[in-house]
């Protein structure tokens, strides 16, 4: 994984909450997973000097709720769940790739699987599932 942004990724445009995570990024697809990242700085830190665990999953959030909205169609998309397992603390000015699929859609859910992957350990898993459509 590259030490900063590629020179290709597009910034997501955020409102509410998520502008205080941002900025994050999204990349060309890639063997049919959506792609996003965001570098680590120091608003992204936690008293132990390392990423906090709620800025990786908020960006998780973000990355699987806007990939739920591009396989859909749908102008929004609700989570309704989401399941992270920590495995590895990410480092200041890491760049984080989130690496998202989708593992099945219904018709009125779909349900995502994603990896975020600092630059050299996987860092988080996350699964979950989402609303098609308007909030429950």
């Amino acid at each position: 994984m590259p030490k900063d942004i590629p020179a290709d990724a597009e910034e997501i445009s955020l409102g509410g909450f998520n502008k205080f995570v941002g900025p994050l990024y999204r990349l060309p697809d890639e063997e049919g997973r959506a792609l996003y990242v965001f570098q680590i700085g120091p608003k992204h830190m936690n008293a132990a000097g390392t990423v906090h665990g709620g800025m990786l999953m908020a960006f998780a959030d973000v990355a699987m709720s806007r990939t739920a909205r591009l396989v859909t169609g749908a102008g929004t998309c609700s989570t309704v769940s989401l399941v992270c397992d920590f495995l590895r603390p990410g480092r200041l000015g890491e760049v984080v790739e989130a690496r998202v699929r989708v593992t099945r859609k219904a018709r009125t859910l779909v349900f995502l699987a994603a990896e975020l992957c600092g630059e050299t350990d996987l860092l988080l898993t996350a699964s979950g599932t989402w609303k098609i459509g308007d909030a429950a």
